[in-house]
């Protein structure tokens, strides 16, 4: 016959084998290693890079195509709506360049080398620095900056630029104004 108490004993010396080992898996010595690797950028020198590269300039050939097409044409609405757009566009690569603004979509044109520069610098995720709200002690931020202002065309005198802006604070994005050259 078989002893009732028996399973249970023999489940709990099992239970605190593994969880002793799953401990020890995770033991203070080892954390180190195990650290979260987060690569983060600074979101206006890739704004100024990509605004100095072959990338942006071949963008803007069909938008200035456009506007000669209009103004051949003497179509001052489409003039007027391209002009409008354009300045929409160079507020936008203001806030990206001088303050925190957004750069999704200037990402979206390398994402698929981000996976590349990910590996490379051993993190996990990538991200901009702006927009990092928090960071706990156990996560590491490698800055990847050059990685990604190296994935555009650029200019030397745009790569200068690129790494000079990064000497000064981004200014508040309510000081952004339509002037700003």
């Amino acid at each position: 016959m078989k002893d009732p108490i028996r399973f249970p004993k023999r489940f709990i010396v099992s239970s605190t084998v593994a969880l002793c080992l799953l401990t020890g898996a995770t033991a203070p010595g080892q954390s180190q290693t195990n650290r979260l690797r987060i690569g983060v950028y600074d979101s206006r020198a890739v704004a100024v890079a990509y605004a100095n590269s072959t990338e942006f300039r071949e963008s803007m050939k069909a938008v200035q195509a456009d506007y000669q097409k209009a103004k051949a044409a003497k179509d001052e609405k489409r003039m007027k709506e391209i002009a409008g757009r354009m300045k929409l566009q160079q507020r936008r690569a203001h806030e990206q360049g001088f303050s925190t603004g957004s750069v999704g979509a200037i990402m979206a044109r390398i994402k698929d080398a981000l996976p590349g520069v990910a590996r490379k610098a051993d993190v996990q995720a990538i991200a901009s620095k702006w927009e990092l709200n928090y960071q706990s002690p156990g996560l590491e931020a490698v800055d990847v900056t050059d990685e990604l202002v190296a994935l555009f065309h650029v200019s030397d005198k745009g790569r200068q630029w690129a790494k000079g802006i990064r000497a000064n604070p981004p200014l508040p994005i309510e000081e952004i104004t339509d002037d700003m050259d």
